[in-house]
């Protein structure tokens, strides 16, 4: 399990690369990328994440966000009409510098993450990450049950939709199973 200052150093540097991909980088995005991180790539994080409005959320990373915030690691900017975005401030690269070596080892992971999820809306974040919480949880590996139960657990995403995000999440595998990541 990675300490205190190696989760904070490598939640700064995914914001970084969100930000560097014109990601939004609001906090719903941050939940999924790191949600994927943890639970896909299999980085202990050691956050709890519980399905919710818009699928995989960890309240302890809400706190982490807000320790980033009062560490001055991050910066929070209101971007209207939709809400506020997280940026890493200037005092944010001496923690970047001190764990380095930890960012580059996970920088693949990272950056995957940041390429195929940083873009996305918050409504297909969630079908994806929701897709693969009920992999993760529910055992389930058919796309079409993992498409019945998102149904289940989210009445408002469409059969289609849900049957989409779950061979997403296949093709997400099949791309990382072959790779260096």
């Amino acid at each position: 399990m990675l300490n205190i200052q190696e989760k904070k150093a490598l939640t700064v540097a995914l914001i970084r690369k969100m930000q560097d991909a014109g990601s939004w980088t609001g906090e719903t995005h941050i939940q999924k990328l790191t949600y994927f991180l943890e639970e896909f790539f299999n980085i202990d994080l050691n956050y709890d994440f519980i399905l919710y409005k818009h699928g995989p959320f960890s309240f302890d990373l809400r706190d982490e966000l807000g320790a980033l915030r009062a560490d001055d690691f991050i910066v929070m900017e209101p971007r209207r009409p939709f809400g506020a975005s997280f940026k890493p401030s200037k005092r944010a690269d001496l923690l970047e510098n001190k764990y380095n070596d930890l960012i580059r080892e996970y920088n693949g992971e990272l950056n995957f993450v940041v390429d195929k999820l940083a873009n996305k809306s918050v409504k297909e974040l969630e079908k994806v990450a929701t897709a693969l919480y009920v992999r993760n949880t529910e055992g389930i590996t058919d796309n079409f049950k993992i498409a019945k139960k998102i149904v289940e657990l989210k009445p408002h995403v469409s059969l289609e939709d849900a049957k989409s995000a779950a061979e997403e999440l296949e093709q997400y595998d099949n791309e990382t199973e072959n790779s260096l990541i």
